[in-house]
């Protein structure tokens, strides 16, 4: 695995996240807390969880923020290696000293493992946090409508594959969406975003939706080009799949030189 890609996760797989937690955790008071790794961002904090319930989880790209009573509010940021796990009497499948943070609901217990970011704050902090009041609309949001979002799109001073990875532009879409839904409607992820008429970015962005839904609903992921360097088109079969870094993070972008003109 190339260490610029380190992992898959995306808006699908926090939304996914989101609803494999929901039924575990809402409701269900909070006995015990523990951050049994000595570098957890809440190695201090985890004494204010104890008693608290979880309301609901909330999605924002590829953030998970958990509102739990009393006006707090759990920020969950998984990057590209971190997870939340459940144990219900196996395991979490990882040492739990590894873990950020495990929350006991008597009988079940829920940790996170990695990722850059877990913090605890009052839920009206959320409102002033510069990160998440900067986000894009989130391309999974109920109603997400892609006109309006492919103008910001098209007003990207950089490339195509660069605007999609902009979570200031939309939140959610991550490198293997970027690959797969430039390739499926046959775009040059290099072209200039503002290059794109705008009805090729508003479908294009239907296009991502649309895969990342059956990402949310099955689990299942296009994989047409995405980590296919070097393998020939699986649609045109006249070149061979391509892979450079793009943008200033440098994650590697997918692509068939010779159908994405």
């Amino acid at each position: 695995m190339d260490p610029r890609e380190p992992g898959v996760a995306e808006g699908d797989t926090i939304l996914r996240t989101a609803r494999r937690l929901e039924p575990v955790l809402i409701g269900r008071p909070i006995i015990g807390a523990t951050a049994p790794n000595p570098r957890s961002p809440l190695r201090r904090g985890t004494t204010r969880l104890v008693g608290e319930e979880v309301e609901r989880i909330e999605t924002r790209g590829k953030h998970l923020i958990f509102h739990l009573t009393d006006g707090l509010a759990l920020h969950s940021h998984m990057g590209m290696s971190g997870s939340w796990r459940v144990d219900s009497g196996r395991g979490f499948g990882r040492p739990e000293r590894s873990a950020w943070l495990i929350l006991d609901l008597g009988g079940t217990w829920v940790a996170q493992f990695g990722g850059p970011t877990l913090r605890l704050l009052r839920a009206v902090e959320l409102g002033r946090d510069a990160r998440l009041a900067t986000l894009g609309p989130d391309i999974l949001a109920p109603g997400f409508d892609p006109e309006p979002v492919a103008v910001r799109f098209r007003a990207h001073g950089g490339q195509v594959g660069e605007a999609l990875m902009d979570q200031k532009v939309l939140c959610g879409i991550g490198n293997i969406f970027k690959s797969e839904s430039c390739f499926e409607n046959r775009i040059d992820p290099w072209r200039p975003a503002a290059s794109l008429t705008p009805g090729e970015a508003a479908d294009l962005l239907r296009t991502a939706r649309r895969q990342m839904d059956v990402g949310v609903e099955t689990g299942r992921r296009p994989s047409r080009v995405y980590r296919h360097a070097g393998r020939r088109c699986p649609r045109c079969l006249g070149s061979r799949i391509r892979s450079r870094a793009q943008g200033d993070d440098g994650r590697l972008t997918y692509w068939c030189p010779n159908c994405q003109l």
